[in-house]
């Protein structure tokens, strides 16, 4: 993100937060951070990040009795922007039986939902939703009906913005056999490949499943979905397949899909994963059987934008033990390096110890971490679900660790190039109350290396939603250690000179308000490009010092600015300084 000097503030915005509480993050990690625990049930949950550092929080919610969306957003420092419990989005009828969903915050900081419901009749069909940073419903209160045929079951909608600021949407349609659906929305709610949804069927008795989708270039995407004859129980020949899709909607790779693996025994309840390569191309994961012995092995296996494949046919295996399962592998894809990190549960034959592991994998498809990292080694505690995420050259792994007592803990690690643990202690606990967690959504702030985690929490009823934070030294809490020099009014608003400086790597930086205000600090490179947010809070009017921590950062000149936002009294301030960072 690069900046100007021009500034830009919704009103609506700063009225919000000048009432919202400035919780910032919770460093108490048997707290949390709480998102929405109202009465009946929160679930389901998706989290998005924003370009901003903000994130967005949607989640199925039972409080009026049966299941409606909700929403609710966090700024940079963990503050809520909307209404506490969050904002109602779609109150229409809901199966009672909840089906996956999708969930993104596109270049504009607006929030992109996609989801089902039964408001059409009996059946599920999907709907497209699109929420301003203000909260605003911006294609309308009942959103967009992606499809036109209402008596057909149309299950778990996915959703990508382009590279040209469009959306395309993707999801299965119907049965027997079943078939895959497409369309395209500008930013103004405008359908762009026809009023009805582009449609792919296999043309025999093959029926096509689990939909998943990542930009790529040109306003492209690249898509993956299953394909399998026979039962959904028991498929047969059953193959993993991807295509990229034009702009215009036509099929790019070939007049059919590419085959992405070939050789059956995957189970018809299993979801294969897709990811994005951030360069246009796509890593796939899943998880089968095909030498019949009846251990089951994740493989990976990328492609780039042309289509064609970085590693062996057929997937790169993610352990080479041939002894335990290596189940439902999970993959980030780190740019700085071409490299790939993995991670998967590990069990034994019998399936009565599990462990949790994760691997390297080169740009050409081989392992660097012989059989894998553990991360949990076999035993009785299981995780069930779990993350991964890159920044430079480190992985950061989040992980949901149930105990046999059916209590679950939020755990995560940060691993470097080398399979070393990077955090003291090697694994952290980002909630530490032992109560029932469902799923688990991370996302990472490239700026400033801020992982925000979040979870479906029964410790108090039915399930809430919680969030916490974790910096990218391992730590919890606030972003910056802002201190409090004086409460008394200053005679004006200043940005004083950072010290010391020259610095390396700590800093602090010194500024005064003289009415309460909205406070960005903001660090960009000499480039213009933004490299951190020191403070983005709600603020009365002081004197205040806030630290900055440039360890992640290259020697060189950097530039720190203020802008300031007073509420209703029209005071603003902006300023900017150079300091130089020599390591």
């Amino acid at each position: 993100m690069k900046f100007t000097f021009n500034r830009f503030f919704s009103l609506m915005l700063f009225l919000v937060s000048a009432y919202s509480s400035i919780a910032q993050w919770n460093p108490n990690t048997a707290v949390n951070t709480l998102v929405s625990d109202e009465a009946g049930e929160q679930s389901v949950q998706k989290l998005a990040l924003c370009p901003d550092g903000s994130t967005y929080y949607s989640w199925f919610d039972s409080r009026g009795g049966s299941y409606a969306v909700y929403l609710q957003k966090l700024d940079v420092n963990g503050n809520p922007q909307f209404a506490a419990g969050g904002i109602l989005i779609s109150g229409n009828p809901q199966n009672s039986s909840l089906v996956d969903w999708d969930m993104i915050a596109d270049n504009n900081n607006n929030c992109i939902l996609t989801f089902t419901d039964i408001r059409s009749g009996g059946q599920i069909n999907p709907f497209a939703y699109m929420i301003s940073p203000a909260g605003t419903q911006m294609w309308g209160a009942n959103g967009i009906a992606l499809s036109d045929s209402v008596n057909s079951f149309q299950p778990n909608p996915k959703v990508v913005q382009t590279s040209d600021g469009n959306y395309v949407f993707f999801w299965r349609i119907g049965s027997g056999p079943q078939k895959l659906a497409f369309q395209k929305i500008n930013a103004a709610g405008v359908k762009q490949w026809g009023t009805s949804p582009v449609i792919w069927t296999s043309g025999t008795t093959e029926n096509y499943d689990w939909p998943a989708i990542v930009p790529s270039d040109n306003g492209s995407v690249i898509v993956m979905f299953s394909g399998y004859t026979g039962s959904f129980i028991s498929p047969a020949n059953y193959r993993i397949y991807s295509q990229k899709v034009s702009s215009a909607g036509a099929r790019v790779w070939n007049a059919t899909q590419d085959t992405v693996y070939s050789l059956g025994r995957v189970s018809g309840f299993y979801t294969p994963r897709l990811f994005s390569d951030g360069n246009s191309g796509a890593v796939y994961c899943w998880h089968d059987d095909r030498n019949a012995v009846n251990l089951t092995t994740g493989y990976i296996q990328r492609k780039n934008s042309a289509g064609a494949i970085q590693f062996p046919v057929n997937g790169t295996a993610v352990s080479g033990n041939t002894t335990n399962n290596h189940f439902a592998p999970v993959a980030a894809y780190m740019q700085a390096t071409g490299e790939t990190y993995v991670a998967w549960q590990e069990a034994n034959s019998g399936q009565t110890q599990w462990g949790f592991y994760a691997q390297k994998i080169n740009s050409s498809g081989v392992r660097q971490w012989g059989d894998g990292v553990a991360v949990q080694s076999l035993g009785t505690d299981q995780v069930g679900l779990y993350t991964v995420m890159t920044r430079d050259t480190s992985a950061i792994i989040c992980f949901n660790q149930s105990a046999p007592s059916g209590n679950n803990i939020i755990r995560a690690s940060m691993l470097g190039p080398s399979g070393a643990y990077l955090w003291p202690g090697n694994i952290v606990t980002a909630s530490s109350i032992t109560s029932s967690k469902i799923r688990i959504n991370s996302v990472i702030n490239l700026t400033n290396g801020n992982s925000i985690l979040c979870w479906q929490d029964k410790r108090l009823d039915g399930g809430g939603i919680y969030a916490q934070n974790i910096k990218f030294d391992g730590t919890f809490g606030p972003l910056t250690g802002i201190t409090t020099i004086s409460n008394n009014t200053p005679g004006k608003f200043e940005l004083r000179q950072n010290y010391p400086n020259p610095f390396n790597p700590v800093t602090k930086i010194r500024y005064s308000i003289t009415s309460a205000s909205i406070v960005k600090l903001t660090v960009y490179d000499i480039l213009g490009n933004k490299v951190s947010e020191v403070v983005n809070a709600s603020q009365n009017a002081g004197t205040y010092e806030a630290g900055f921590d440039a360890s992640m950062l290259a020697s060189g000149t950097y530039f720190y600015r203020i802008n300031t936002e007073g509420y209703g009294s029209g005071n603003s301030f902006t300023e900017t300084k150079k300091m130089i960072l020599i390591k």
